[in-house]
């Protein structure tokens, strides 16, 4: 086994028991696992159900084609705290022109993703003997354009560098995600949403010139629907990776105003993601805060035996 496979496995192990990716005959047969983690942590409490509903920036992550409901630019930054000197942080921009009364005609939007690693154990044999640590990035620099056909139908693009360390190894490539919202009955008293999104389409990784792995490639489909105006509202939806099977996840939000321009929401979800660890998994718990133009969210998602993930966020509109 080459350095880089040891190193690469190293990695991945520490990835896929902290991104919770379901283990099967698949796993780790994809580079990029960060590519996984979500983002904001309103959608990270509904346990990143979040693709027919995507109505802030984070959609630059779940579905570019949300970015069409924003109606004012907006400016979001999420840290996400796993175990093991694991941090992920993501920082988003979006800026809507050509704004009609229920959607924008047009949306530029950028967004970063960054990953770190730290401390992980550099073994170049079969032994229990570390031959010291090494740090690992792994970053996406994306770019994304919204398009509102109507106050129904949007679509949307990113295109993201891709750019990953492992020690001395260094590799840099290309991907790019699509979505579509259509939004069935916006003016009905119980409006439906519908979503597609491909997401981690391009280039293959490698680090060393002959080797090379695909990227986690995922198709989702989903649905959301507002059951109480203004208050309650359920996503569902089905996401596929190339390197895991087919699972489900659902989440709701309850938004309840508190007093003048203060209003707090409570977020739950389930997703069968993580249906192979053991222990308490894939229930996710949060809550939010909005006071005029600022919103903060905190989300809870256990690991099982792995430990416990939070997530924070916050929301500035301007």
């Amino acid at each position: 086994m080459t350095m880089k496979t040891t190193i690469a496995a190293a990695l991945f192990v520490t990835l896929a028991s902290q991104a919770g990716a379901t283990i099967n005959k698949d796993a780790g047969s994809s580079a990029a696992a960060f590519l996984k983690l979500g983002a904001g942590a309103r959608a990270g409490a509904m346990a990143d159900s979040f693709s027919a509903v995507a109505d802030d920036v984070y959609a630059v992550y779940y579905n570019p084609a949300g970015l069409a409901q924003l109606r004012g630019p907006q400016l979001g930054g999420a840290h996400t705290a796993f175990i093991r000197d694991v941090n992920y942080e993501v920082l988003g921009f979006a800026y809507p022109m050509g704004r009609r009364e229920q959607y924008s005609r047009h949306v530029l939007a950028a967004g970063i993703h960054y990953l770190s690693v730290g401390k992980v154990e550099r073994r170049a044999t079969d032994t229990t003997d570390a031959m010291g640590t090494f740090d690992s990035t792994d970053a996406s620099y994306g770019v994304s354009y919204a398009f509102g056909f109507n106050h129904q139908l949007s679509a949307g693009v990113t295109a993201k560098l891709l750019s990953q360390r492992l020690d001395t190894y260094h590799s840099d490539t290309f991907a790019a995600d699509l979505g579509v919202l259509y939004r069935v009955n916006p003016d009905a008293r119980i409006p439906v949403s519908l979503a597609a999104v491909v997401r981690n389409w391009g280039r293959r990784v490698s680090y060393v010139s002959g080797e090379s792995d695909p990227l986690p490639v995922s198709v989702t489909g989903g649905m959301a629907v507002q059951l109480w105006p203004e208050r309650l509202r359920v996503n569902v939806e089905g996401t596929k990776y190339r390197d895991t099977g087919l699972f489900g996840a659902v989440g709701a939000e309850y938004y309840q105003p508190m007093m003048k321009d203060l209003t707090a929401a409570f977020r739950g979800g389930y997703t069968s993601h993580y249906r192979d660890l053991s222990g308490l998994n894939g229930m996710t718990m949060g809550m939010g805060l909005s006071y005029n133009v600022a919103t903060f969210d905190f989300a809870w998602m256990p690991f099982g035996r792995l430990g416990d993930t939070f997530r924070y966020s916050l929301l500035l509109k301007f």
